[in-house]
């Protein structure tokens, strides 16, 4: 197993925001076993990924305690829990923490659906 080294660690600065999340693979990604590293992005509740695009936008899931899984194995995370939320691209951070609200709803994607997530705690853009 590689061990996942925490965002935090490597960007020097806080996640933008904490999710709920509930894995709820589409059709296409059935056989998907989301873990730990996992290249999804983000797509807000009621955007049409062809016409607002998809984001950039990484989880890190963590455990019932809030502390980041490091175990990278594939579908070894809990069905549901909280993760938190990294924006990639610096240059869209404020647009992204205007968007944001407690509540907001939102799709892990990756060419179909991965998890339905709640934003639960936003940080501040610094």
């Amino acid at each position: 197993m590689k061990e996942h080294i925490p965002y935090e660690e490597r960007c020097g600065r806080k996640p933008d925001f904490v999710v709920r999340y509930k894995i709820d693979l589409s059709e296409e990604n059935k056989n998907a076993k989301p873990g730990q590293g996992m290249r999804v992005d983000f797509l807000y509740d009621g955007d049409d990924p062809q016409v607002e695009g998809i984001h950039m936008i990484w989880p890190e899931i963590l455990d019932e305690d809030g502390r980041v899984i490091r175990d990278t194995t594939p579908g070894n995370i809990p069905n549901e829990g909280f993760a938190n939320m990294w924006i990639l691209i610096e240059e869209r951070r404020e647009y992204h923490h205007k968007r944001l609200k407690i509540g907001t709803k939102g799709t892990w994607w990756r060419g179909g659906r991965i998890a339905n997530v709640t934003v639960v705690q936003i940080n501040a853009v610094k």
